[in-house]
C-alpha cells in the first residue's frame, strides 16, 4: 500500500490539475471585445442586424470606454436609418477619444448625410488635422467644398487626395468625376478616367451619352424614316416607372453606378462586391442606388443578390 503521504500528493495534484484544467476551459470560452466586434461584422455582412446589434451590443457592455464599440454600434444604425442613434454612438466615440480618426470620419459622414455640411467639415477638418496622410479626409473635404459651392477649394483637395495615394484609382476618379461636371474640362476628365482605370480596371472609363433628347440610332431603320425598333424590344412608351423601396442590398460583384437606366450614360460613381448599397428604387433590370455621397444613379440587378 501507498505511504499516506504519498496518496496524498497525489490526490492533491489532481484536484489541482483539474481546477486548473477548468479555470483554462473557462478562459478559452470567454469573448473579447475583439471577438463580439468580429462576431457582429460577420453578421451584418450576411445582412443579419439583428444579431450584429447583439453582438455590438455586448462589446460595448463589455468596453463602455472603447471608441470602437460605439462606432461599430453607430455604423448598424446608420445600416438601419436610425440617424439620431447613430450620432449618439459616434458623438460618444469622439468624446471618449478626441483623437480617434474612424470616429471623426463616420460622425462627419452622418452629418453630411443630413445635409449639415459646416459641422460635417468641422469633423473632417478634424480627422485631416489628426492624420495629415489619410486621404479619405481630403476626398471627404471635397465633396463637402462641391456641395457648398467652393469649386477651388474641392479641387485642391481632390488633388491633395491624389498625391497623398498616387497609386489608388479612387482619388483620381473622383477627380474625373468632378471635372466632367465642369464646362469646358472634359478633356482633363478623360485623363484623370484613363489614371483611374489604368490603376483600378473595375472604374471604368464612362461612354459619351448621347445628347439630350437625341434617340439613339437603330440598326436597320430606312433612311429617311422612323427607327424601326429592335428586334425583340417594344418601343419606349415614355420613362419607366421606378418603384420605390428603401434597403440595403449586398452586392454580389462590382459595377459602374449610371447617371440613367443605360450603360451607355454617363458614370456617376463605382460600387464594390461584398459591400452594401442603399437601393432606393427598382425597374426592369435597374436598381435605383444612393451613393454615401449622397448621389442618386443606377445599377443591373445583377450585381445585388
Amino acid at each position: 500500500m501507498l505511504d499516506r503521504r504519498i496518496r496524498g500528493w497525489i490526490f492533491g495534484a489532481l484536484a489541482g490539475s483539474t481546477v486548473a484544467i477548468a479555470v483554462w476551459t473557462a478562459g478559452c470560452e470567454t469573448k473579447s471585445v475583439t471577438d463580439y466586434l468580429a462576431a457582429g461584422d460577420q453578421a451584418l455582412q450576411h445582412n443579419q442586424p439583428a444579431t450584429a446589434e447583439q453582438n455590438y451590443g455586448s462589446a460595448v457592455k463589455l468596453a463602455p470606454n472603447d471608441p470602437r464599440t460605439h462606432i461599430a454600434l453607430g455604423k448598424l444604425y446608420v445600416f438601419e436609418h436610425n440617424a439620431d442613434a447613430a450620432k449618439q454612438e459616434f458623438m460618444r466615440a469622439v468624446e471618449l477619444d478626441p483623437k480617434d480618426v474612424s470616429a471623426r470620419l463616420s460622425l462627419g459622414k452622418l452629418f453630411f448625410d443630413q445635409g449639415q455640411f459646416s459641422l460635417a467639415e468641422e469633423q473632417y477638418l478634424a480627422a485631416a488635422a489628426l492624420d495629415p496622410a489619410n486621404p479619405k479626409s481630403h476626398l471627404e473635404l471635397a465633396s463637402v467644398a462641391e456641395r457648398t459651392g467652393k469649386l477651388e477649394t474641392a479641387e485642391r483637395e481632390l488633388r491633395t487626395a491624389i498625391g497623398l495615394a498616387p497609386k489608388d484609382g479612387q482619388p483620381h476618379f473622383a477627380l474625373a468625376n468632378f471635372l466632367d461636371k465642369q464646362s469646358g474640362r472634359q478633356a482633363e476628365a478623360d485623363v484623370e478616367y484613363g489614371r483611374a482605370q489604368a490603376l483600378d480596371p473595375r472604374l471604368a472609363r464612362p461612354a459619351a451619352a448621347p445628347p439630350a433628347g437625341a434617340a439613339p440610332a437603330v440598326a436597320g431603320a430606312p433612311s429617311g424614316g422612323p427607327a424601326a425598333p429592335a428586334a425583340g424590344t417594344a418601343p419606349a412608351l415614355g420613362a419607366p416607372k421606378i418603384k420605390a423601396i428603401d434597403k440595403k442590398f449586398r452586392l454580389t460583384k462590382s459595377s459602374s453606378v449610371y447617371e440613367n437606366l443605360d450603360n451607355r450614360s454617363r458614370v456617376v460613381g463605382q460600387v464594390r462586391s461584398r459591400k452594401y448599397v442603399h437601393v432606393t428604387g427598382i425597374t426592369g433590370n435597374w436598381l435605383r442606388v444612393k451613393l454615401r455621397n449622397g448621389t442618386i444613379g443606377f445599377i443591373p440587378t445583377s450585381a445585388a443578390e
